[in-house]
């Protein structure tokens, strides 16, 4: 599951499962939006990815490089992003 419907399912969970609608009003998005990141066509921004995370209370450093570990585009990348995550467990 990409990170983007991740943090959507996890955003509509923590509002007792409210709609996509609900969910598109609280992030700050039209609803057709909501259906765009549902079918991948589009991420969340990193800003929405903060938004959400401070929202819910998870940790937004790590969903960050999740995020960006999502769209990396070379191996090099990954490895790097990787290490960060690795690091912030430790």
């Amino acid at each position: 599951m990409s990170v983007t419907l991740e943090l959507l399912e996890a955003l509509k969970a923590s509002q007792g499962n409210c709609s996509d609608y609900r969910a598109a009003k609280i992030i700050g998005v039209a609803q057709p939006q909501i259906c765009k990141y549902r079918n991948g066509e589009r991420p969340l921004s990193p800003e929405k990815v903060l938004f959400i995370c401070d929202l819910i209370g998870f940790d937004a450093c790590d969903w960050l490089l999740k995020l960006y570990r999502e769209r990396a585009r070379c191996t090099k990348e990954i490895e790097v992003l990787d290490a960060l995550r690795s690091r912030m467990a430790a």
